[in-house]
This record gives structure tokens, sequence and C-alpha cells, in this order.
């Protein structure tokens, strides 16, 4: 089973914002570990594509004094690390933009946590906060001058 992360645009009513919604995929990116910067280009992404070329640029310039083999280690990291933090850079640029996460779901594919997330979503009650009567007093005003606490008499017991 995959998870899925959920997010909503803010700005928009509910009936349309399930047309907007974006699921991003808890876990490892395999795609962005092998292609890092077209992953990004293909998620408009700009954010993680200009620290990926800057981390590459980094890695390119200290080749020089390295060596090649550790060059080569230092890129198999960068290119493992691009594939573990792709879809957290996903969900920060997606808050960026305004998007709100409204939930966790899972299921056997994207198609799947689709119609999971929405069969309850779209269904459930929303919230409201209830009236609030200015004749109601308040509980804590309603005890008797003299009282501390949960004790009905002051002073010391026998």
């Amino acid at each position: 089973m995959a998870v899925y992360s959920v997010h909503l645009p803010a700005d928009v009513m509910p009936q349309r914002a399930a047309d907007r919604a974006v699921f991003v995929r808890d876990g490892f990116a395999f795609w962005a570990l092998l292609f890092g910067p077209l992953w990004f280009l293909r998620h408009r992404e700009w954010l993680g594509l200009v620290g990926w070329l800057v981390i590459a640029a980094v890695i390119s310039g200290v080749e020089r004094w390295v060596g090649p083999v550790t060059s080569g280690g230092l890129e198999l990291i960068f290119a493992i690390a691009t594939g573990v933090v792709a879809n957290d850079v996903r969900r920060l640029t997606l808050m960026l933009r305004g998007f709100r996460e409204e939930g966790v779901v899972e299921g056997q594919n994207l198609e799947a946590a689709e119609r999971r997330f929405f069969g309850t979503w779209l269904v459930r009650p929303r919230p409201t906060v209830p009236p609030v009567s200015p004749s109601v007093s308040h509980p804590a005003r309603s005890v008797p001058p003299g009282v501390l606490g949960l004790f009905p008499e002051s002073g010391a017991r026998p």
C-alpha cells in the first residue's frame, strides 16, 4: 500500500478544490534518483531545481581537490539524497504556493487513493461553531465566595 498526502488549495471552495487536489506519495522517489533535474522540471519544482543545480556545481568544484573516486561517491550520495527528499521538496513547494495539507490516505495506487479520499472527504460533515448565548453563566463564576478549589469549606480538617 502506498501512502499519499493530500494537498488542496486554501483559497478555493471545497467543491472546486477537488479538481485542483494534489496527491504526493510518501517515500523514496526513484525517478528523482535517476533523473534529478528532469524530475524537478516535470513537477515544476523551481526551488528544488535551483537547489539541485547549486549542490551539483559545488560537487563538481570539489572534484578537483578530492579526486575522481571520492567525487563519484559524492555524486552517488547526492543522487540517493535527491530521491529521499524529492517528495518533501514537493510538499514544501505546494505549501509555499498556498496549498494546505488536508489529510493522508493510502491505496494500492494513485487512483485507489483518490477514490478513497474523495469518498470520505466529500460526504463528511463540516465542523460548525455552536452559537454562544450571552445568558449562560460561566461555570467558574457559580462558585460561592470563600471556596478555594474543589473543597466545599474553607479551613483545615480536624
